[in-house]
């Protein structure tokens, strides 16, 4: 089944990809440059077929006469289509017997509007994915909001958005007018209310129209002269500096645009893409590095970065009133906080929050300075250590040659220390010290001499019973791996040797919180230090849920996962944290993080969440334990 309009000029078929994918698109057969207006299923098989049942459904087939998936949401009462149409302003529409239409492609539009659409309150246009050929669902947003907001955000996290129209009037719409092709929003009267677009040399008559929120998350208007156009050429965009899209290069990337059209994605110095083919899926640290312990200290530097920026917010604290070397000070002087930015003409300095997100280099960024943390001789130092493994292994070659069947860190990606069997046996007397005991296993406390430094360690050896694949193991090391905030207990290294697999955490001096709130020993928090650990865990569970859509999210924690570092501090134990893969289809697969299992739920964020509070009534109720009666008066 192939659709046209009576000009001929717009089609809707299957469009073969190249890489074997047929996506049900609509396009203009005038334009060589084949661009997809809209488009649904991209698993069809070849030998598919696009038909209007007897029911009135517009379906795809399977070559052998089943129905691979049904394209319209026509139901309840309506009577049954009967006609397909594709009209000549590009939508593709079902009709009854009296004409009237049931379904219309302008009513399910994927990332592109065109001239006589209208996108209504709270309908959105997704992105597409990165590549000319990748129609699968893109990182960004276009959002006609209830409340008569505009927006364009990165629909994966809940931050605000990155640009707007401020247009707080409910029941709203855009309106992409088919005589002019002016992009502006209107009332239910037809009445504008803002305009996006004014008058172009770019008359309908002479010119086709889109408006598109590309890859990269801008919502821009296209036109290509009907007559001797060689290409899409932008006539308006809604945000001037590309690089002022939220996450448009991912976590620890860096966003260059010199001539404030392309984007370049790298990742900051000191990390390294998780996908040498896209780097804005994201970067992670090089090496795994605690910035707070003695021997890393001495080996640190701050470099500095003109023009650029790391435009996220929250930011961690704000200094007024300081040069730069007050700045850098600053910097160094936390070992919390990896990076700043500084603007000479506010005299401002402003720490900024882990992870790294929004750096630029572009025309945005004009006058900042942005300043980053980072191990002296990176390279150097890592080639000095990993040479000093070998030599110390050495007489142990061919049991390292085993052992190197199972896993070695560059499997990984991430340079965690790969501890043996034996080391940790000795590090902890024979696993005699048990600092605690989970449902997957045992925690012991143990102490290990790295960089001429005794470190205390939690070693946590999982039960034989979990049986735990090479790829289950090393898929959790990479989620761990890529997770840096200083609430967050670090993972140090790991042991997979044999049937054996540990891992070894830093020490947390003062236990789990459980303890310090419930336990019979030591003073009690007070309630404004209590209100700061709630803040505190609200704070890595926000991060933990935005560091990465592609990976699992964590999502619950419990009152056992959360320990203290200092004497109010608190922190995540990052191996008690359930975790959620996100499995396309409708799978019971249980996912999870090391002996935390749950059926896949939408909910990820909501229960976290819920958990959150569950966690933070504990709080309260301790304080109150032993009141007959309280009060709750209003501030």
């Amino acid at each position: 089944m192939v659709c046209k309009n009576s000009t001929k000029n717009i089609v809707c078929k299957f469009y073969p990809l190249p890489n074997g994918l047929f996506p049900l698109g609509i396009w203009s057969a005038k334009i060589p440059q084949k661009t997809l207006v809209w488009y649904k299923s991209l698993s069809v098989e070849p030998n598919s077929l696009l038909q209007l049942t007897s029911e009135g459904h517009l379906v795809i087939t399977h070559p052998n006469g089943t129905i691979s998936q049904t394209i319209d949401n026509i139901g309840g009462d309506s009577e049954a289509a009967n006609s397909a149409h594709m009209q000549d302003d590009g939508n593709f529409v079902l009709k009854d017997s009296n004409l009237r239409t049931l379904w219309e492609s302008f009513d399910s539009p994927p990332n592109t509007m065109l001239p006589g659409q209208t996108l209504k309150s709270n309908q959105i246009l997704y992105s597409k994915g990165k590549g000319a050929s990748n129609y699968s669902l893109g990182n960004f947003m276009l959002e006609m909001q209830g409340d008569g907001n505009l927006i364009l955000k990165a629909h994966q996290f809940s931050d605000p958005s990155y640009w707007y129209t401020s247009t707080l009037v409910s029941n709203l719409n855009l309106v992409f007018n088919e005589s002019n092709s002016l992009l502006y929003l209107a009332n239910g009267n037809g009445n504008i209310v803002y305009s996006l677009t004014k008058g172009t040399p770019t008359p309908v008559k002479d010119y086709y129209h889109r408006a598109t929120i590309d890859e990269n998350g801008n919502f821009q208007q296209y036109v290509y002269h009907k007559r001797n156009g060689t290409k899409w050429e932008r006539v308006w965009r809604a945000i001037d500096d590309p690089c002022k899209v939220d996450f448009v290069c991912g976590i620890y990337g860096l966003c260059t645009s010199p001539n404030n059209e392309s984007v370049k994605c790298d990742c900051i110095q000191g990390y390294i893409p998780f996908d040498q083919e896209d780097v804005s899926k994201r970067c992670h640290p090089e090496t795994v590095i605690n910035y707070c312990s003695g021997p890393n200290v001495m080996n640190l530097k701050q470099n500095v970065f003109d023009d650029t920026d790391f435009q996220f917010y929250p930011d961690f604290a704000l200094i007024n009133d300081v040069d730069l070397e007050s700045c850098k000070k600053s910097v160094m002087d936390d070992c919390n906080i990896i990076a700043a930015t500084y603007n000479s003409s506010t005299s401002t300095c402003v720490m900024k929050r882990m992870p790294l997100l929004n750096a630029r280099n572009s025309s945005s960024s004009k006058g900042q300075k942005a300043l980053l943390k980072v191990m002296v001789a990176i390279s150097a130092t890592l080639a000095c250590f990993f040479g000093a493994l070998a030599a110390y292994y050495h007489p142990y070659a061919k049991r390292l040659t085993r052992r190197r069947k199972f896993l070695n860190a560059t499997d990984i990606g991430i340079n965690f220390r790969e501890f043996t069997f034996d080391e940790l046996h000795e590090a902890t007397d024979g696993f005699s010290r048990i600092l605690g005991k989970g449902s997957s296993g045992k925690v012991y406390r143990g102490t290990l001499i790295i960089d001429d430094a005794e470190i205390g360690i939690a070693v946590k050896k999982l039960e034989k019973k979990i049986e735990k694949s090479e790829n289950e193991f090393m898929t959790e090391l990479k989620i761990i791996g890529l997770t840096h905030h200083k609430n967050l207990v670090k993972l140090l290294g790991f042991c997979m040797e044999n049937k054996h697999r540990v891992l070894v955490y830093e020490l947390m001096p003062n236990g789990a919180l459980s303890s310090l709130l419930f336990g019979q020993k030591g003073e009690k928090p007070q309630w404004s230090q209590r209100v700061e650990m709630a803040l505190g865990i609200a704070r890595d569970l926000l991060y933990l849920h935005i560091i990465d859509v592609n990976d699992p999210h964590i999502i619950d924690i419990a009152n056992f996962a959360v320990t203290v570092y200092s004497k109010h501090t608190i922190t995540i134990c990052q191996s008690k944290l359930k975790l959620d893969k996100i499995i396309k289809g409708e799978s019971q697969e249980l996912a999870g993080g090391i002996n935390y299992h749950l059926i896949l739920s939408a909910s990820r964020r909501l229960q976290g969440t819920y958990n959150y509070e569950a966690v933070v009534l504990e709080k309260p109720s301790e304080h109150f334990r032993n009141l007959t009666s309280f009060k709750l008066v209003h501030p």
